[in-house]
């Protein structure tokens, strides 16, 4: 009896071990989210271990979290973006109006994300190879010599092309249900969109409210508009502070707000469905236009397409934003927004600082929405980004300074990086950029000092030993600035 339990023991242990091992593998980035481990027959051979005590290994990762099954094709890496670093925490303030000034320091951000010679982790971009060029490319090639002179020698409609606005529509049915073509304005990209919003329901001297932290072209936004930044405290995991909200709008004058409830730039998180309903009904109350920037709802890495403050407007309070700059191409410059009771007001913005955006981009993306593919391409994207977004969590975690904090955002792409109070992410990003790496400095995103320790990195292009390199350097400046 009991050489068959220590028998027992022995084999129990040792497929524990293989699992433990593999794990360790896992962890270290050997194995990175989305690739298949070697087979059972494979591991059997490597590790001499009978092919049930390897299947019995696999099968204890897959409870632990770290693979999944997928039938007839093996075991994969299961991105897991939870416990990789503890994540920030809610930083409460007394929220205090204030005039922006970001501008300066936004200009040569702003190049270095625009420098090809740059590695791009700052700007919140997909690579080139994962968005749909060749289908695009098809579209232009196909078109006619009398469609292409026609839309280049003809302004076209102030609102957008009425074929791209129906393709929207058509796909509002279940996120923004009784959304018509002639609700749609079409813009030159989503920040035009919210510019436009902006202008629509807001003077110069009004406040604006906004999370803090925030994405920083809105407070450039703010700042060239003659506003006012009013940052309220935001919860990394699920958005805006309720209590201060009811406090701050009762206290404060608040003209409208601008908010990100599907993952939010730069922190990621997404907003409950019971909050954002809460939110859109206390704000009606209280009759303060909400503009909504939901350019990441699509990019959402499980379940299905998150609510949006939107949908449970009944009013035309709430002046919803979108773009394909971040699932189609940023180039096209294709945007449009859903301005509710400011549609007329919009409608003239746009008229009076373009007439219209570009005809062709407009036709080219109408064509590709129509083409039935965009769905199947959405479904790949955001499987690969979680995928990325996922291992570059794991190499933060296995080369910055313990103390490192890390959000764990539900979609989107791009990390929020809090590092030690003594770092300066200003410092980091001037440092980095001499190393030829360009990262987003987190005091871009608030009027206050409260996010200098700070960083966004951008998790669009698909991790290679050039990245991680760039990571392991990113790292190393940061460990000597914290010294």
């Amino acid at each position: 009896m009991t050489t068959l339990y220590t028998n027992h023991k022995a084999k129990e242990y040792r497929y524990i071990k293989l699992a433990s091992t593999l794990e360790s593998k896992i962890a270290s980035g050997v194995y990175r989210a989305g690739e298949k481990l070697p087979s059972v027959r494979k591991l059997h051979k490597r590790t001499g271990l009978s092919i049930t005590t390897v299947y019995q290994s696999l099968i204890e990762l897959e409870k632990r979290g770290f693979v999944e099954a997928r039938r007839k094709s093996g075991f994969y890496v299961k991105p897991r973006l939870t416990q990789i670093l503890p994540s920030p925490t809610l930083k409460r303030h007394r929220p205090v109006a204030k005039k922006v000034s970001i501008n300066a320091v936004a200009a040569s951000i702003v190049e270095a994300m625009g420098d090809r010679r740059i590695m791009q982790l700052g700007g919140t971009v997909v690579a080139p190879q994962l968005l749909p060029h060749k289908e695009l490319n098809r579209i232009v090639k196909t078109m006619t010599y009398k469609k292409l002179t026609d839309l280049m020698t003809l302004y076209e409609n102030p609102t957008g092309n009425t074929d791209l606005r129906r393709q929207l529509a058509r796909r509002c049915i279940d996120l923004l249900q009784g959304t018509g073509i002639d609700d749609i304005v079409i813009t030159s990209g989503c920040i035009e969109a919210v510019s436009l919003c902006l202008q629509a329901v807001a003077r110069p001297g009004d406040t604006i409210l906004v999370e803090s932290p925030t994405y920083p072209w809105f407070l450039q936004l703010i700042e060239d508009l003659k506003m006012l930044a009013l940052e309220l405290p935001t919860d990394p995991s699920s958005g805006i502070d309720i209590d201060s909200l009811k406090k701050t709008t009762r206290k404060h004058r608040v003209q409208a707000a601008i908010l990100v409830p599907n993952f939010h730039n730069p922190l990621g998180f997404l907003m409950p469905d019971d909050k954002k309903k809460f939110i859109v009904s206390f704000m009606r109350k209280m009759k303060i236009p909400i503009i909504e920037d939901d350019i990441h709802g699509d990019l959402y890495f499980s379940g299905q397409r998150p609510a949006t403050l939107k949908s449970f407007d009944r009013i035309g309070l709430v002046l919803y934003c979108n773009s394909f700059s971040k699932t189609v191409a940023p180039g096209l410059r294709i945007g449009w927004t859903i301005p509710g009771a400011f549609h007329d007001r919009v409608r003239q913005l746009k008229i009076n600082t373009g007439i219209a955006s570009p005809g062709i981009t407009q036709h080219v993306v109408a064509e590709y929405l129509n083409g039935g593919s965009h769905e199947r391409h959405l479904r790949n994207l955001r499987t690969i980004l979680k995928n990325q977004v996922n291992n570059m969590a794991l190499m933060v975690a296995r080369y910055f300074p313990e103390g490192t904090r890390i959000t764990a955002p539900k979609g989107g792409l791009m990390l929020w990086v809090e590092m030690g109070s003594g770092v300066d992410g200003l410092n980091v990003f001037h440092a980095a950029r001499e190393q030829g790496i360009a990262i987003l400095p987190g005091a871009m995103c608030s009027t206050t000092r409260r996010y200098n320790h700070c960083i966004r990195i951008s998790c669009g292009s698909p991790v290679d030993e050039k990245i991680e390199t760039a990571i392991k350097v990113l790292a190393e400046i940061v460990r000597n600035s914290s010294g």
